[in-house]
C-alpha cells in the first residue's frame, strides 16, 4: 500500500519484498517503534482469534511485538518470527517469544499453528513463497490473515513530507508526492499480490478482506515520534531527519498543534484447506 509504514508507495516502483534493506531498518530505535506504532483494532484480533481452529499463532515479521502482545491479551500462545534481531530482542523483553529469520527461510521443525498472521509487515514477503509457507505450518482449517493498516494523511501533511524528502534526498526513487489522494485505491495493488499469492498455493479458500475503520489523533509530538519509524525516513542521516520533522511540524502548528488520521485496518484472509 503506498503508506510511509510500508516504507514505499506502492505503485512507484518494485515490489516491497524485494527492498531487504529497508524491511531490516526498522530496528534501527526499536524502542521508539513500539512507542509510536499504532496497535490493531480489538475487533480484527477478536475475530481473527474467533475465526480459527485454536489458539496457536505464529506471528511473521513480529516486529516489536505490538500484534503479538495483543493476541496474548486474547488468550493467544504466540511464536514471532522477525528478520531483525534488534526488533526481536525488544519483543522478547516484552515476553513475546520470537525466532530470527526470513518467513520464506524458516524451519517450523514440525510445528503446526491454528492461524499465521502479519501486522503490516506481509508486504516484506513473498507473497507465493510466504503464503506456501503458511499452508505447510497451519493445520487444517487453520487460518492465514496478513493485515495492514491504510492511513489516510492530511495533504498538507503529505506536501511537506514530500517537499522536505526531495530536499534532502533529492536522488530518492521515492516519491512521497504519491501518497496523495485515496490511499485505500493505491492499496488495492498489495492487496492483489496477497490475493494472488494465496491462489497460486491451491491450499486455501477463496480470500476474503475484513476492513476496520478507525481514526487516531496525534498532538505534534506523537506524530513526529512515529515519523521516523517510517521506511522512506529510517536510513536518512540525523541532520536531514531533523530538516523533515522540522518541516512536518511546522505544518502540524498551522493545523492547531495536532493532526487526526483517518484508517482503515485491511485483513487479506483465508482458511487452509485439506485434512493433512
Amino acid at each position: 500500500m503506498p503508506t510511509l509504514s510500508q516504507g514505499q508507495p506502492d505503485r512507484s516502483g518494485p515490489e516491497p519484498h524485494r527492498h531487504r534493506q529497508v524491511a531490516e531498518s526498522f530496528g534501527v530505535d526499536a524502542e521508539r517503534y513500539d512507542r509510536a506504532r499504532p496497535p490493531y483494532p480489538d475487533a480484527l484480533v477478536d475475530r481473527i482469534v474467533t475465526a480459527s481452529p485454536g489458539r496457536d499463532v505464529l506471528d511473521v515479521g513480529a516486529g516489536t511485538g505490538i500484534e503479538a502482545r495483543q493476541f496474548q491479551a486474547a488468550g493467544c500462545t504466540v511464536l514471532g518470527i522477525e528478520p531483525d534481531e534488534r526488533m526481536a530482542a525488544f519483543a522478547r523483553r516484552s515476553r513475546v517469544e520470537v525466532e530470527v529469520a526470513r518467513f520464506e527461510d524458516w524451519q517450523p521443525a514440525g510445528r503446526q499453528f491454528d492461524a499465521v498472521i502479519a501486522g503490516t509487515a506481509w508486504h516484506w514477503v513473498d507473497p507465493v513463497a510466504g503464503a506456501a509457507k503458511a499452508a505447510q505450518v497451519l493445520r487444517p482449517g487453520g487460518r492465514l490473515a496478513p493485515f495492514h493498516h491504510v492511513p489516510q494523511l492530511p495533504e498538507e501533511v503529505i506536501d511537506a513530507l514530500a517537499e522536505a524528502h526531495r530536499q534532502v534526498a533529492p536522488d530518492s526513487p521515492l516519491d512521497l508526492g504519491l501518497l496523495k489522494g485515496s490511499a485505500l485505491d493505491a492499496s488495492r495493488p498489495l492487496f492483489a499480490r496477497i490475493t494472488d499469492g494465496i491462489r497460486q498455493t491451491g491450499r486455501f479458500s477463496e480470500p476474503e478482506q475484513w476492513r476496520f475503520a478507525w481514526e487516531r489523533t496525534y498532538t505534534r509530538e506523537e506524530w513526529l515520534d512515529q515519523l521516523p519509524t517510517f521506511g522512506a525516513l529510517t536510513r536518512l542521516p540525523a541532520d536531514e531527519l531533523a530538516e523533515v520533522l522540522d518541516s512536518v511540524g511546522a505544518v502540524i502548528d498551522t493545523l492547531g498543534g495536532h493532526v487526526t488520521v483517518p484508517y482503515i485496518t485491511v485483513a487479506v484472509t483465508s482458511t487452509r484447506s485439506g485434512t493433512a
